[in-house]
């Protein structure tokens, strides 16, 4: 056998297998070896499985939708009908317009107005101390005005910024300005 090709098989027979290893071959696959086994029967049944679950999923959504925006129109129907046919109602002309009026809400003591969740004190602020914000430093206000000169001079007419330039660029400018007030 030529040399040439014998340190080639060598160099291939090494590669192959490892000393390392005790004599295990390496093998670099270039697929996958599940993708040959019996479990691919199976997969395809899962996948389709998932699919119908899904969709069964999405249809039983649907339809409790469908049951809610019955059950919720069949409820402002009875209170209609009810407030129709109670000869006990009576209702002014203040009661009309509040009917009448999306915005307005009447809570469960009776009280008709336009933001029964503030009157309610459910969000009041008695009681709880109020955090103490940053105090706003001479750098703040330099930053403040340095930027809307960068912003100017970087931006079209419309709000746009001009072409080839970014926020970076803008900030950059901003920075030196601010420098050099100093």
């Amino acid at each position: 056998m030529p040399k040439h090709l014998l340190t080639s098989l060598q160099h291939w027979f090494n590669q192959k297998y490892s000393a390392l290893d005790g004599g295990i071959p390496i093998v670099e696959y270039s697929f996958d070896p599940d993708d040959y086994d019996r479990r691919d029967e199976y997969d395809f049944r899962r996948d389709e499985r998932r699919e119908q679950d899904r969709i069964d999923e999405m249809r039983r959504q649907d339809a409790l939708d469908d049951f809610r925006r019955d059950a919720e129109r069949d409820r402002a129907q009875e209170a209609l009908r009810e407030v129709i046919n109670n000869d006990e109602i009576r209702m002014d002309k203040k009661l009309v317009a509040a009917v009448n009026n999306p915005k307005m809400r009447m809570d469960r003591r009776g009280n008709i107005g336009l933001s029964t969740i503030r009157s309610s004190g459910q969000f009041r602020n008695t009681g709880i101390p109020l955090k103490r914000t940053r105090k706003k430093t001479k750098t703040d206000r330099t930053m403040s005005k340095c930027l809307k000169i960068a912003n100017k001079k970087f931006r079209k007419a419309n709000g746009q910024l001009r072409k080839g330039k970014t926020m970076r660029d803008v900030m950059r400018h901003a920075h030196r300005l601010c420098r050099k007030e100093k």
